[in-house]
């Protein structure tokens, strides 16, 4: 009964996380990895999230005419073992594609995991792209996919890497085939300003919130929060 009772809680939330909250996609990607054996501990964990969705039931997407085109963010949190991959588009102010994810294949380095995760991003970039571009949303074609990691993105420029990056699966430099076909360009951003570290790591409240209210282009929240703390005081 506990662990029909975990499915079926997770599968609510994953449902949420995956459509209009990506603010709980990184707590539901990791309870989705316990579906077949969920300890009380996960449990517990899967009716945190709930409550926060709860509380915050009143949040959404919030879309508003923006002069910046179609672009994203990619990241990965390098770990011992299977690393997880995060990635954000946003058009008109707020995020229209996400995702946050356990890498199939164990990375041997920080850059490698950067450009399994980038090459991921590159899939969804290249379905947006069209996508805006048949609604005319987007007329060049091109997207900017945000990476923090200098390493990763030499690789996904230069072929004469090739060397340092052979054991690489062909499938996870599909960002570098994209960037020479001139369909997505990989620029620079600081680790404090990407916004798909959202997705592959628990942040404090005091980095969680800020970046959510930029992902979902929230209205006034941060306001909200600077007078319930005048009050409390």
């Amino acid at each position: 009964a506990t662990v029909k009772r975990y499915q079926s809680v997770v599968g609510a939330l994953l449902y949420c996380a995956t459509n209009t909250r990506p603010d709980g996609a990184y707590a539901v990607g990791m309870l989705c990895r316990a579906m077949g054996k969920p300890t009380l501990e996960m449990e517990n964990a899967a009716l945190r999230v709930l409550r926060y969705l709860y509380r915050t039931r009143t949040l959404g997407l919030r879309f508003e005419a923006s002069p910046r085109p179609l672009h994203g963010f990619s990241d990965s949190a390098w770990a011992v073992q299977h690393s997880t991959s995060g990635w954000v588009f946003l058009l008109n102010s707020a995020s229209v594609a996400w995702g946050s994810k356990k890498q199939k294949t164990v990375a041997l380095s920080s850059c490698e995991a950067e450009i399994m995760a980038g090459s991921e991003a590159a899939k969804e970039a290249v379905h947006l792209s069209r996508l805006a571009t048949e609604l005319g949303m987007h007329d060049d074609g091109l997207v900017d996919l945000l990476m923090d990691n200098r390493s990763a993105i030499d690789v996904a420029y230069n072929p004469e890497h090739h060397g340092r990056m052979k054991h690489v699966a062909r499938r996870h430099l599909f960002i570098r085939e994209l960037g020479e076909d001139h369909k997505i360009r990989v620029p620079f951003v600081r680790t404090d300003d990407n916004l798909a570290d959202f997705f592959t790591k628990p942040l404090r409240a005091s980095i969680f919130f800020p970046m959510r209210d930029k992902i979902m282009n929230v209205a006034g929240s941060e306001d909200v929060r600077v007078r319930r703390a005048g009050r409390a005081g």
